[in-house]
């Protein structure tokens, strides 16, 4: 059947930041309670805190880096 297939066996593309030499971006991972999804939130301009919305509702969220920090790297939003 036309339009059914999907072909998996390619390599998977070189992020722009790896071609340019550049870091990837900063990012932590959140679960929203609100719709129950998951996605990555980035590390804002001025590197204090991560910044971002659900993608469902656009609740925003914003966690701030403070000078203990944490090792988490996955956070749940409620």
């Amino acid at each position: 059947m036309a339009g059914k297939n999907v072909d998996l066996s390619c390599d998977p593309p070189i992020a722009a930041s790896a071609k340019e030499g550049k870091a990837p971006r900063r990012f932590i991972g959140v679960t929203f309670d609100c719709c129950g999804v998951y996605t990555r939130i980035y590390i804002n301009r001025t590197e204090t805190a991560y910044e971002g919305r659900c993608p469902k509702c656009f609740r925003p969220v914003r966690v701030q880096i403070g000078p203990g920090g944490t090792d988490c790297r996955f956070f749940t939003a409620r």
